[in-house]
């Protein structure tokens, strides 16, 4: 048996597929080898928070191919030892965009033997990680002072909204709601609190680095919604994430 070369999915490592209309076709295929000879070793991980599907596709002895179909959840990566594989294809609902993640070496056989005994050990197993910790490098401060409807966070294009902090302060009395919207302001409306100040006082949301995220996906905005015109700011601290995260 002798060291081939490295793998990187499409070339790359890490990829954002973003899912076609006909769900029962992949959104995206990388070929990895024709050569039944060829075996794979490493690891497939979805990086998004949507569940995503794969297909194996892999040489038996005779040289006919066999799949695998495969879900991949959240944050879990798949993992292959001494696998012959064809090919990958990666399945992702319509309109939405996850990141995904590919790695690994590739060894070849050099005769019926060597192919025997890789068979021996060929293994598929499932690894499920902690969500990650994303970084806090977005800071915002809003000022209001009218009963309105204000955006208090925009996302760069194509990247969602994670939520670290957010500190409300009010000079007088005032009830302040904090929602998620979608990228236009008025749809997917998903309440995350409602504070009501009696006087002047201020109010802290605190999440965990995991973040909490805008579950209107990519271009979704954060808003406030304040009912008096007293002087009302609104500092956040968040990140923009990207599908690969």
């Amino acid at each position: 048996m002798q060291f081939l070369a490295l793998y990187n999915f499409k070339g790359g490592g890490t990829e954002q597929i973003t899912g076609i209309t006909n769900a029962n076709m992949p959104s995206s295929t990388d070929t990895i080898s024709q050569d039944p000879n060829v075996f794979f070793n490493g690891q497939f991980s979805n990086l998004s928070r949507t569940l995503v599907h794969i297909r194996l596709e892999a040489f038996k002895s005779n040289g006919q191919t066999t799949l695998h179909k495969h879900d991949i959840r959240p944050y879990e990566s798949l993992s292959l030892k001494n696998i012959p594989l064809r090919a990958i294809h990666v399945y992702i609902e319509p309109n939405v965009t996850a990141g995904f993640h590919g790695m690994g070496a590739l060894t070849q056989v050099e005769d019926a033997d060597e192919r025997a005994v890789a068979l021996t050990k060929c293994d598929i197993f499932e690894t499920l990680n902690q969500s990650p910790d994303f970084d806090t490098d977005i800071y915002t401060k809003t000022s209001i002072s009218t009963a309105t409807t204000t955006t208090i966070m925009t996302p760069t294009t194509s990247t969602s909204l994670g939520l670290y902090k957010v500190t409300v302060s009010c000079a007088a009395a005032n009830t302040v709601e904090l929602e998620w919207t979608d990228s236009a302001g008025t749809g997917g409306v998903q309440v995350i609190g409602l504070v009501r100040f009696g006087a002047e006082g201020t109010f802290v949301y605190d999440f965990d680095t995991a973040m909490l995220r805008n579950p209107n996906g990519q271009n979704g905005l954060l808003r406030a919604i304040t009912t008096t015109t007293a002087a009302t700011q609104i500092d956040c601290i968040g990140h923009y994430i990207q599908a690969s995260q």
